[in-house]
């Protein structure tokens, strides 16, 4: 695997003229499928190296490094490129195969003013991202996901989507089974969750299918969408097991949620950073809450796990509809059904006209995984049903 650094990284890494390798003959498949450009440049006054493979443009980033990891950087590189495509539920046999095949890794110079100029687009796209740049670790899981989405402009006319591109080379790549047919690249493990808001009284729940390498955040997004929430207000999930400590994971971007957190009582982690699958095997009860005023507690039951060829998040079914956004609470969604019931009740008119635009819509599956498939990008509560 050639790594074509710029003389910025070289110089970091203490890498010598007479142990480069020539850049020449890496700009074009095959062989630019095994090559990356790099970097090292300042996104908000820390370091990062950004990766950028020749053939898709897919983005890697290492974030922080210290002084001793320039010396292992052959190891990091090599990890930092194994969690990207782990994280977007590549098959852990064609990662194998694929770094296999790349080889021991080697460095160079960069190819051409073309391919800097390529790099320094993928150093803007993790700038413009750079709120799911992970202090606390050297690898970033996240940064990747997003910014490998995001479209790519072609030399002529057009776009391509680097994912999209790294998905289809390594399709082409592995090889066909034994009965001559080409197995997907994807085997992503994906949580069947059921969701269930407890207020006493109401059965009120939704099932979907979520990858395990999803973020809480990513949760939080899916959680809004399946039950048509306008994410207008904090939100906290929380883990529990018996004998160990709670852990809360919050909005740690949001000063308020981390300003009411003992961090003695509990353990803070970051839902932008924690993925499903350090928590959900190992701990039981998993509560996830929904505005701080009314407070709504959805209860995250993992019922199942299961395999797909594909990295999002599906709505299976559902039962019950939420309480309208502040109501006012359990107190306050049973006062509004009494008065919603009551046709006759003085306030049932202004509570319906209220209701309209507080209320749960009524959605088909398909209108809500039509949401859900932008989830990895964020929630926004749209008027439009689409």
């Amino acid at each position: 695997m050639l790594i074509q650094c710029t003389n910025a990284l070289l110089e970091k890494m203490g890498i010598s003229q007479s142990e480069l390798k020539s850049p020449e003959g890496y700009e074009q498949l095959p062989n630019a499928s095994m090559a990356w450009h790099a970097n090292i440049v300042n996104i908000n006054r820390r370091k990062a190296i950004v990766l950028m493979n020749n053939a898709t443009r897919y983005p890697v980033v290492i974030y922080r490094p210290k002084p001793k990891d320039f010396a292992r950087m052959r190891e990091l590189i090599r990890e930092a490129i194994i969690v990207a495509l782990r994280m977007e539920g590549i098959c852990q046999a064609v990662i194998d195969k694929y770094m296999a095949d790349a080889g021991e890794i080697e460095f160079s110079t960069t190819a051409n003013r073309s391919m800097v100029a390529k790099l320094n687009h993928a150093v803007y796209d993790v700038r413009t991202m750079q709120d799911l740049l992970d202090e606390s670790t050297l690898i970033q899981r996240y940064i990747s996901i997003r910014t490998g989405r995001l479209l790519q402009s072609l030399s002529g006319n057009g776009y391509f989507v680097p994912i999209r591109e790294m998905l289809e080379y390594l399709e082409r790549y592995v090889d066909e089974g034994e009965d001559g047919i080409c197995r997907s690249v994807l085997d992503v493990e994906l949580y069947q969750l059921k969701i269930q808001i407890e207020v006493e009284g109401f059965d009120i729940w939704r099932r979907v299918l979520v990858p395990s390498t999803f973020s809480f955040r990513h949760l939080h997004n899916v959680i809004q969408t399946v039950f048509d929430w306008q994410n207008y207000h904090l939100h906290m999930f929380e883990a529990r097991k018996q004998g160990s400590k709670v852990k809360r994971i919050v909005m740690d971007d949001d000063p308020e949620t981390l300003g009411c957190m003992d961090p003695d009582s509990c353990e803070i982690l970051q839902d932008r950073f924690t993925a499903l699958e350090e928590i959900f095997p190992n701990y039981d009860g998993i509560m996830y809450e929904y505005d701080f005023g009314d407070s709504w507690q959805h209860k995250i039951t993992l019922e199942q796990i299961v395999s797909s060829d594909a990295l999002e998040a599906t709505y299976l079914d559902g039962r019950g509809e939420r309480p309208p956004e502040d109501v006012g609470g359990a107190w306050g969604y049973i006062e509004y059904m009494r008065i919603m019931a009551d046709e006759t009740d003085p306030e049932h008119e202004d509570m319906r006209l209220w209701a309209a635009s507080q209320a749960e819509r009524n959605r088909t599956p398909e209108q809500i995984n039509n949401r859900l498939k932008h989830c990895m990008k964020g929630y926004t509560y749209s008027r439009s049903l689409l």
